[in-house]
């Protein structure tokens, strides 16, 4: 198992500016090698400033992205799904900036808008085509779009590896893939050894979030036998470090009140500490 390790910055910021950079250089000195770089329209002198910065590190960049209520791919207001193209080609525009080439997350679906009721076929196919007018547009500028399932509580539309993998072939593009999270895998799915091979060839991002969205390894989640199954797969690409912080956002989607770690720099040194020792062990 070949892999990139890397942080993603909204325990910090919702959207970083230049004011991100010391969290970079510390998270480089670490031992990271990238990080997960939320984008939401801050602007480019600052997405630039950032790249730079980025670049003097050796450091990589994937962006990743949070749909609003306002651009939703399955509203049944057309205009409202238009917009959600809209939204999500100005993040893929956003995304080049950085040099990215992966943008991430529920991307089929505007997150803690609820219908009331399960998924509908319309509610896919409203999805579907948005998400390929999208993957068109990510081709140009040579990125890939990566699919985050996530849990019942977040989202309605696509809660499991298997969901997110039929979405894929659905779309039909070679640059789309499914990004999988333990923290939402945790809440949804079995275990990783079913979960993961499900996803198959189309799996392309990691993120490793534990049960209470704090400390690794001090929850719930099933490192070692994710661990194992990526090794299995043989998966090629990054494992990300997420943890979420009270206080960061304003709309605070995600319901965090309270910090299950002491502090932020202490959460993301134990946490490549960690994941290193896991990879050791396997490679015994």
């Amino acid at each position: 198992m070949d892999v990139s390790l890397g942080m993603d910055l909204r325990l910090w910021a919702e959207a970083p500016g230049a004011e991100i950079i010391p969290v970079l250089e510390q998270l480089a000195a670490q031992g990271y090698q990238g990080v997960e770089l939320p984008v939401a329209g801050q602007g480019h002198s600052a997405l630039r400033l950032i790249s730079v910065a980025l670049r003097d590190l050796d450091m990589t960049a994937i962006t990743s992205v949070t749909l609003p209520p306002e651009a939703n791919p399955i509203s049944p207001d057309s205009a409202v799904r238009d917009a959600a193209v809209r939204y999500l080609v100005e993040r893929l525009e956003e995304s080049a900036l950085v040099g990215s080439s992966m943008l991430c997350g529920g991307l089929f679906q505007a997150q803690g808008v609820f219908s009331g009721r399960p998924p509908t076929d319309r509610e896919w196919e409203w999805s579907r085509h948005c998400l390929r007018a999208v993957a068109d547009h990510a081709a140009g500028l040579g990125i890939t779009l990566a699919l985050e399932f996530q849990s019942r509580f977040d989202v309605h539309l696509i809660n499991t590896a298997d969901a997110a993998t039929r979405m894929c072939r659905d779309v039909g593009a070679e640059n789309i893939g499914v990004l999988y999270n333990t923290y939402h895998a945790h809440l949804e799915e079995f275990n990783p050894a079913r979960a993961l091979p499900a996803a198959g060839d189309h799996l392309v991002h990691v993120r490793l979030g534990e049960s209470h969205r704090g400390e690794l390894g001090r929850g719930q989640v099933q490192f070692s036998e994710t661990f194992a199954t990526l090794d299995f797969l043989d998966y090629q690409g990054w494992l990300v470090v997420e943890a979420r912080a009270s206080g960061v956002g304003a709309a605070q989607p995600e319901n965090i009140w309270r910090d299950n770690f002491d502090s932020p720099e202490q959460l993301s040194a134990d946490a490549i500490r960690l994941i290193q020792q896991i990879l050791r062990m396997q490679r015994q």
